[in-house]
């Protein structure tokens, strides 16, 4: 009896050793899947899964898809900025004046002032002379370098003669003239794209759009590069409106008269032209003369009438 049970008791202890075994071979097996890296398909996969696929469509045409222009959403660059890049751009400024000057000598001013001018690198846009019995002037329009301004209106206020009146302006244009190099570039920009899109439209109606698109890009560029062209002339040359006169001294003149025989050729030629005159006057009036006939008659038998009844 007692070895039975020493038996059965070896045969639990045997049972319970081999369950846990198991259990521990099943724990690691988990882990080892757990820890397995997943490789990525291979090329092979890939190039028979891209057999496999269909075909992209061939595209026939290009769809023609405008870029959108927007003159007015373009950024102008904040002169009042701070930054470096904006403190370096070179100031763009317009000057002009007008200047009147009394001459004693009106012969030579004009020659000081030719000189000043060749010596200045300056020219005459404008040489007006007007010489009359009150006075003699110049009206001069003169273009000289921006640098030289200064240099002209001081030369002339150093002459001996009288300055009577002085005007002198100065426009910063800067912000204007980088505005509209920075529409100047975007539009630019925008017509190589659209030459780009026409080199591969194939409908009419595209191709027409694109080209109607091109042509007003080019008008509004050849009209920013001429405003551009206007502005740097005018920063580059400044204007000096100059006005030089001499009064001169009131002589009285006596109005020249005719000869009799001019005088009697012009008399009889009135009196002859006041007789067409009259018998002209006398045509407008024939209704008029007419009427006053009839009452004339009318009233000259009433009167006889009368006389002989009284009678």
């Amino acid at each position: 009896m007692k070895t039975l049970i020493l038996n059965l008791a070896l045969i639990l202890v045997m049972m319970l050793f081999s369950c846990k075994q198991k259990s521990n071979e099943l724990d690691s097996d988990s882990i080892n899947v757990a820890n397995i890296d997943i490789a990525p398909p291979s090329a092979s996969m890939e190039y028979s899964a891209d057999l496999n696929a269909p075909p992209p469509p061939v595209k026939e045409m290009v769809k023609f898809a405008p870029p959108e222009v927007k003159d007015d959403a373009v950024e102008t660059n904040d002169l009042t900025s701070n930054s470096p890049t904006k403190k370096s751009v070179a100031k763009k400024i317009i000057k002009d004046g007008n200047i009147s000057v009394k001459a004693k000598d009106i012969a030579a001013s004009k020659k000081g002032i030719d000189e000043t001018v060749k010596k200045l690198n300056a020219y005459y846009e404008v040489e007006d002379l007007q010489n009359n019995d009150q006075s003699t002037s110049y009206d001069l329009k003169i273009r000289v370098p921006s640098i030289n301004f200064e240099k002209l209106i001081a030369a002339i206020e150093g002459g001996k003669d009288e300055i009577t009146s002085k005007s002198i302006q100065a426009r910063d244009v800067t912000e204007e003239f980088m505005d509209i190099e920075t529409r100047l570039s975007n539009k630019r920009e925008y017509l190589k794209r659209y030459k780009e899109l026409l080199a591969k439209a194939l409908k009419v109606d595209d191709i027409l759009a694109i080209e109607e698109n091109i042509r007003v890009l080019q008008e509004e560029i050849e009209s920013s590069e001429g405003r551009l062209k206007y502005l740097g002339d005018q920063v580059a040359y400044s204007t000096l409106n100059l006005n030089i006169y001499k009064e001169k001294a009131f002589v009285y003149k006596a109005p020249e008269e005719d000869k009799f025989s001019e005088r009697v050729k012009k008399s009889l030629g009135n009196g002859w032209s006041s007789v067409v005159n009259f018998v002209l006057w006398l045509i407008t009036i024939w209704p008029f003369i007419i009427v006053m006939l009839v009452l004339f008659f009318a009233v000259r038998r009433f009167i006889k009438k009368w006389r002989s009844k009284k009678k």
